[in-house]
């Protein structure tokens, strides 16, 4: 209403300030939003790989007497991250390479020395060090659309994880 040359507003109009505030506040709560989505979906991811990395550690540290051969130590942390795999799709942890194949199983002994994992001259191979560790290194190239949602261009991520785990040395003895 316009009086005195002035506008005045009435009881019950509270003019577009409301409208305004509104307007500048939704773009910076959707960013935030997103943000959160996008964190939380990394870390589950991360938790999801690290978890398959401790579970093929810890297998291949109280599995076999071989570190390779087609039972040996390797090959069955192998198998344990083809099986964590499938358990990754189930919780939403998909990634663009081959989870199992592209990990690394290093045997240490006790000294400190790398343990080879393949056969010698002979055919043989090396027995897991007993009191050494196994370490299991997992790559996972994560894609774009799992990290919030959006397909972000140059957001494919790359996560790691390492698991080390300790060979005991008493797992072979005899029964009493």
């Amino acid at each position: 209403m316009l009086t005195n040359g002035r506008w005045r507003l009435q009881r019950g109009e509270t003019g577009s300030g409301t409208v305004i505030g509104v307007a500048i506040l939704f773009p910076a709560l959707m960013i935030v939003i997103v943000a959160i989505q996008m964190l939380s979906d990394s870390a589950r991811l991360e938790q999801g790989i690290q978890a398959a990395a401790n579970r093929a550690a810890r297998t291949a540290s109280l599995c076999c007497y071989y570190t390779g051969g087609p039972d040996g130590a390797e090959q069955v942390a192998q198998a344990s991250l083809r099986g964590a795999e499938s358990v990754n799709n189930y919780n939403q942890v998909f990634c663009n390479n081959d989870f199992a194949g592209s990990s690394e199983v290093i045997f240490i002994d006790v000294n400190g020395d790398h343990v080879p994992n393949t056969a010698d001259a002979g055919g043989h191979y090396r027995a897991v060090p007993p009191g050494g560790t196994v370490h299991v290194f997992v790559t996972c190239r994560v894609p774009s659309q799992i990290l919030g949602g959006f397909g972000f261009p140059g957001l494919d991520a790359e996560r790691k994880a390492v698991a080390v785990a300790t060979v005991d040395p008493y797992r072979f003895r005899p029964g009493a």
